[in-house]
């Protein structure tokens, strides 16, 4: 779980760093696109961390998932924004494409690449570790193996699985009914 969790945590950093990084790139970096541009983080991160939007019968979960990031990122972002106040351990004018931004005027929560990617990992890390890999495969191994003690003997027809000794039993003890009643 613990690498999952790890792997999680990267991806959203990864994905969402590149989203701020873009919107900078672009020149967009108005306070109230951080919240908006965090419902896309959200969505973008539910499909590809936990179980991706291309694994089988992965569509419902993902929806789920998405539905989630786009309502949770925003509030995230928020508390991203208001309690990282701290100056950024780097110079974001080194990165290309971001020469107009200076290390004075943002904070750890203000500069899109750096809160973007927060509220990424934050939520990748949890849809990550949540994620069970190779669940169908283990739920289906785990129910065969019980459902071999628990096996439905009787069914609205004879099974050709019945041996012939439990047929036999089957039918003395029906006889033994008939005589009672």
């Amino acid at each position: 779980m613990a690498l999952r969790l790890i792997v999680g945590l990267l991806k959203g950093l990864v994905l969402g760093g590149l989203v701020g990084y873009g919107l900078l790139a672009a020149g967009l970096s108005w306070g109230w696109l951080a919240y908006p541009a965090a419902a896309l983080v959200g969505v973008l991160v539910a499909m590809v961390a936990g179980k991706p939007i291309w694994a089988e019968d992965a569509r419902i979960e993902v929806g789920m998932k998405s539905a989630a990031g786009a309502i949770l990122a925003p509030g995230m972002m928020w508390l991203v924004r208001h309690f990282l106040t701290m100056g950024l351990p780097f110079d974001p004018s080194a990165l290309p494409g971001l020469a107009s931004v200076s290390a004075s005027s943002v904070t750890l929560g203000t500069f899109f690449v750096t809160s973007l990617a927060l509220v990424g990992a934050v939520l990748a890390g949890f849809f990550d570790a949540d994620n069970q890999p190779g669940g169908a495969e283990q739920k289906g191994a785990s129910q065969a193996k019980a459902g071999r003690s628990k096996q439905r003997i009787a069914t609205e027809g004879r099974s050709a699985d019945i041996s012939a000794a439990e047929a036999e039993a089957a039918e003395a003890e029906a006889a033994q009914r008939q005589r009672r009643n």
